[in-house]
């Protein structure tokens, strides 16, 4: 059960099967070579957690994300950052702080000129530890829910590319405001980090629906 639930969330993030896509228990079962039981399963937990929707008499379908989602998760996102940034400048100390350097290290040095899920993965990671360091858990579990629907069920590839060269020094500054113990700095400069990214990501959606509405009108 839990093998079938994790390829099926593991092909979305991959957009092996993508937004909108109607997902058929017999395919899905030769695909994943096991039995229509567990697919049955592991669809009906993804419904539960928002990553398929079931359409009475017609089937599942990979649950599309729409513009006030993106809205809702965003504005949720930051409340929770900007509280467990506090935190985890009140609970830092040497070994964490290192992990959190390595985490922006990492998303920096991984160099590309169009987004991808790997890049954000990485951008996530560095938020996650922020996190961590809250040792408020239940933020963690949030956040990554949150990361999780953001990224897995968007277009992350029509995202402008000028970003990829403006979130490291971000990153950087948070960390010093982080390690001087400057609470209001490091969460004004991460606040306003989440807004930005909240903006790309609406605008970068506004667009996709733009797109996939004149390829309808073509057709």
């Amino acid at each position: 059960m839990e093998k079938a639930y994790l390829t099926l969330k593991a092909m979305i993030f991959q957009q092996k099967i993508v937004s909108g896509q109607k997902l058929i228990y017999r395919e899905l079962s030769k695909a994943l070579h096991m039995s229509i039981t567990p697919v049955q399963v592991a669809l009906a937990r993804l419904e539960s957690e928002g990553f398929v929707e079931l359409v009475p008499n017609v089937g599942y379908f990979v649950k599309k994300i729409v513009l006030k989602e993106i809205e809702d998760l965003f504005d949720v996102r930051r409340i929770l950052e900007i509280h467990a940034v506090e935190l985890a400048i009140l609970n830092q100390n040497d070994e964490c702080l290192k992990k959190l350097s390595e985490k922006i290290k990492n998303h920096k040095a991984y160099t590309i000129h169009i987004y991808d899920r790997k890049k954000l993965l990485l951008d996530a990671e560095v938020h996650l530890q922020i996190a961590v360091m809250s040792k408020n858990y239940e933020i963690v579990k949030q956040l990554q829910r949150i990361f999780e629907h953001i990224y897995l069920r968007s277009r992350v590839e029509l995202l402008p590319p000028q970003r990829l060269f403006l979130t490291p020094p971000v990153h950087e500054k948070i960390f010093k405001m982080m390690k001087a113990k400057n609470v209001l700095g490091a969460q004004d400069i991460l606040g306003e980090h989440i807004n930005e990214a909240k903006e790309v990501m609406l605008s970068t959606l506004s667009k996709d629906e733009g797109l996939v509405s004149l390829e309808s009108m073509a057709l």
